[in-house]
């Protein structure tokens, strides 16, 4: 076998070896997006369901005709709340992470739950 042989065979492994150290790369930051986006929407449906409860409350309590005044006015903030809560989850959303500033996971959330 020939010097340029080994040559070309050694470069050979080493470019597929690159190849495969980038497509692993790129597997682990697709499973990390996706834990992102599952925190995220957990995190975000977390924020807008403690608003809807507390407003469903007073709506609740509005159908009956004893709603104060001051009620009237929470309910009322309430639901200017929940909306803005909404667009500002919903901006972030669109942005995602930065790919350089995410920490690397050490563990995900679906292998910390799993029973041996």
């Amino acid at each position: 076998m020939s010097t340029d042989n080994m040559s070309m065979g050694k470069r050979m492994r080493r470019e597929l070896g690159l190849l495969a150290i980038d497509a692993v790369k790129e597997s682990a930051r697709a499973a990390y997006r996706q834990e992102y986006e599952i925190g995220f929407d957990d995190a975000a449906q977390t924020c807008l369901r403690v608003l809807s409860e507390a407003s469903d409350e007073l709506l609740e309590k509005m159908k009956t005709g004893n709603l104060s005044k001051q009620e009237q006015a929470l309910y009322a903030r309430l639901k200017e709340l929940k909306e803005e809560m909404g667009d500002r989850l919903q901006s972030a959303w669109g942005t995602g992470p930065a790919e350089e500033t995410l920490p690397q996971p050490v563990v995900s959330r679906r292998q910390q739950t799993r029973l041996p």
